[in-house]
């Protein structure tokens, strides 16, 4: 897809009103970010998701908030269709389990299908679990991730103003955001140790300082015979500053003011 059609996409997308983050939906001992598809409650849609019919195609990439969820997301993209070509969509419009209002349309998608979610493995699908569907674990330095966790919420439509001090008392002492990034941690690495997934573990540091290697270990796990050329050609298209200016960013859609929640001081946020 050409550049020009990835800009007029995200020029639609600017046209749209900012969504309100806060505040948070409640599922049990979980909070959720509220988006269109909990406008019934987040019950139904966690119940969706669990029940959601897996292919053996499938791939889910699992991480925590600000993690490097998008730009994991587009590299995968491109291994999955061996392409250097950006999807034409937001990750969080179309294949975040979190965001989907209309299940039956995944079933009209054509494989492979590539999907995300923020929540840990007990929230999977079942069926993609038992069938060792595989899966794509994400984390990055918690430190890090707290600070771009910070400022993304203070970028954020409806999101009090917090100090530091109250952001890290409500989301690092008593995180519960998508079940908080320790449970979500220690419930990937069980299922790595007990061998209940097919699981791939990557970090964020990975991708930054050993990308090549990475996106190799990527293609390998997913079974996709790429090239050392293509390879090379997919870290340098999802390099910060190609990344920044040709693809769209749905982060402008939560902003009040219309500014991007991805990028801060030259560098990956999200």
């Amino acid at each position: 897809m050409a550049t020009s059609n990835v800009n007029e996409s995200c020029h639609q997308q600017h046209k749209r009103k900012p969504i309100a983050l806060y505040p948070f939906h409640r599922y049990g001992k979980i909070t959720i970010l509220p988006t269109t598809a909990i406008k019934d409650g987040a019950e139904k849609l966690i119940q969706s998701m669990k029940n959601f019919n897996s292919r053996e195609t499938d791939v889910i990439l699992c991480s925590s908030m600000k993690s490097g969820s998008h730009w994991a997301h587009e590299i995968i993209s491109m291994l999955l269709h061996q392409t250097t070509e950006y999807n034409t969509f937001g990750m969080l419009n179309k294949f975040n389990f979190e965001c989907q209002a209309d299940w039956e349309r995944l079933e009209e998608e054509d494989d492979p299908r590539l999907f995300h979610t923020h929540l840990p493995p007990s929230f999977l699908p079942k069926k993609h679990i038992e069938n060792r569907n595989k899966i794509i674990y994400l984390n990055r330095n918690p430190k890090d991730r707290a600070v771009s966790l910070y400022f993304y919420l203070q970028g954020s439509k409806g999101v009090p103003v917090w100090t530091w001090s109250e952001f890290f008392e409500n989301f690092i002492l008593t995180d519960d955001l998508y079940g908080g990034w320790f449970n979500f941690t220690r419930e990937f690495e069980k299922a790595i140790e007990d061998n209940t997934a097919n699981v791939l573990s990557i970090t964020y540091e990975d991708l930054k300082l050993a990308a090549i290697q990475t996106v190799t270990k990527i293609a390998n796990f997913l079974d996709v015979q790429v090239s050392d050329a293509l390879v090379k050609d997919i870290v340098d298209k999802c390099a910060f500053g190609n990344l920044k200016e040709n693809k769209l960013d749905v982060s402008v859609l939560i902003h009040p003011e219309g500014e991007s929640t991805l990028w801060r001081k030259g560098k990956f946020i999200f």
